[in-house]
């Protein structure tokens, strides 16, 4: 052994306005109204064959490409769980394929909405640590 120590590269750090520059000016690997629109059109039908009776199973083998893609999504379709957090997301899909929004702007604002809806309602009530 040559006594070397093995060293980690230099960590650069960046400001938070520099991460944030750099997060918006990435470029999308999707198109977000291509995405929004499959993701509703899977939501209506899956709504449409459990209203019909289908199975579970019958409706996986429908659409194994989706299943296998959006796994949770799926379950919490199939279980008839609250969707609102999803057409959030739709939402700012929508709002990043009409240019309005980077992906980094939506990111943030779907964070906000589940810190808002998930973790100060846990909080409330518990006094802050010293």
């Amino acid at each position: 052994m040559s006594g070397k120590r093995n060293q980690l590269p230099p960590v650069q750090r960046q400001s938070i306005e520099e991460a944030t520059a750099e997060a918006e000016a990435r470029p999308l690997e999707y198109n977000p109204n291509e995405r929004a629109a499959y993701v509703r059109e899977h939501l209506r039908n899956i709504a449409l064959w459990m209203s019909q009776g289908d199975s579970e199973e019958t409706i996986r083998a429908r659409i194994p490409e989706f299943v296998e893609d959006y796994k949770e999504l799926f379950k919490k379709i199939i279980k008839k769980q609250d969707l609102s957090p999803i057409n959030t997301m739709l939402t700012m899909l929508d709002r990043m394929g009409e240019g309005r929004l980077s992906q980094h702007q939506a990111s943030v604002i779907v964070g906000q909405k589940l810190v808002d809806k998930y973790v100060t309602p846990q909080l409330k009530g518990v006094e802050p640590k010293k």
